[in-house]
């Protein structure tokens, strides 16, 4: 069996005449029909009912035909594969942490598709320990994430550093301060998201005295609202600090030195191949100059 036999089957299955096929497989009607044979011969099946006036599938070349189209579009994404690889065009599937996500994407999405106007982005949004095994199965093909990331089996690509401030009602004590230090921030029994978000665990981890235990909000903007309100303080990456109706309830302190950070990458396997796609992403955050 070989592919050209395939592709004149195919053709008279189409066609329903011999002469037409031949033509449209830009060969003669006898190479034609001898192929036709040798395929019936290998299959050890008749494909067509061949009569004067037409050309019918037989109940075997009728299961037969759409399983010769699938081996050719199999042919063809085989085909495409060195193609893709250096494209980008097509799919690809990001994962991003919750606390990046509604900060980064407004600023990110408009510079890539200007980029790559026929790259299809499909974002999935999640924690880091969700969002990992998902890259490590293929689910997803990279994912903006919040450093460190320890597993050795991934490539990084740092994007940018973003500092870390204090968020306070308007006319709370500590506005009267320009900077305030890490140390200082447990005094004021500051929010904190919940367990499992990377962001939280940064911020006991540079701030130490603050009590872990007051933590139940599943989102930064929850975490601005309360704040707005009126109560109590807490700390927020420097891009969750947005220029929104909240702005004239809240005011922002900045760290003293070594001012608090967390580094934002982009993470993929180290196998991935489509390294087009992922340098075009990476770029197109990278020039935003956060």
């Amino acid at each position: 069996m070989k592919l050209n036999e395939l592709r004149y089957f195919i053709a008279v299955a189409e066609e329903r005449h011999f002469g037409r096929a031949a033509q449209k497989c830009f060969i003669s009607q006898p190479a034609l029909s001898i192929g036709i044979k040798n395929l019936e011969a290998s299959m050890d099946v008749s494909l067509f009912e061949r009569t004067t006036n037409e050309v019918l599938l037989t109940p075997e070349g009728e299961k037969a035909l759409p399983k010769a189209r699938r081996i050719f579009e199999l042919v063809d994404e085989l085909l495409s594969l060195s193609k893709e690889s250096d494209s980008i065009d097509g799919r690809f599937n990001l994962g991003i942490i919750f606390t990046i996500a509604p900060y980064l994407l407004p600023k990110m999405i408009p510079s890539l598709r200007a980029a790559a106007p026929d790259l299809q982005l499909n974002l999935f949004e999640n924690m880091t320990d969700s969002l990992l095994p998902m890259l490590k199965t293929g689910e997803i093909d990279a994912a903006i994430l919040a450093l460190p990331i320890a597993d050795p089996t991934f490539e990084v690509i740092e994007l940018y550093e973003e500092p870390f401030y204090v968020i306070t009602p308007k006319n709370h004590p500590l506005n009267e301060k320009t900077e305030i230090s890490p140390d200082e921030i447990h005094e004021y029994d500051p929010l904190l998201l919940n367990i499992g978000h990377c962001f939280r665990d940064q911020v006991l981890d540079r701030c130490k005295e603050i009590n872990a235990t007051n933590s139940h909000h599943h989102s930064l903007e929850t975490i601005r609202n309360i704040v707005a309100a009126g109560h109590q303080i807490s700390v927020l990456p420097k891009y969750a600090l947005t220029d929104d109706h909240l702005g004239e309830l809240l005011h922002y302190i900045p760290f003293t030195e070594p001012v608090p950070t967390r580094k934002v990458a982009l993470v993929y396997r180290k196998e991935f191949t489509q390294m087009r796609k992922i340098e075009t992403i990476a770029k197109c955050i990278q020039d935003l100059n956060l």
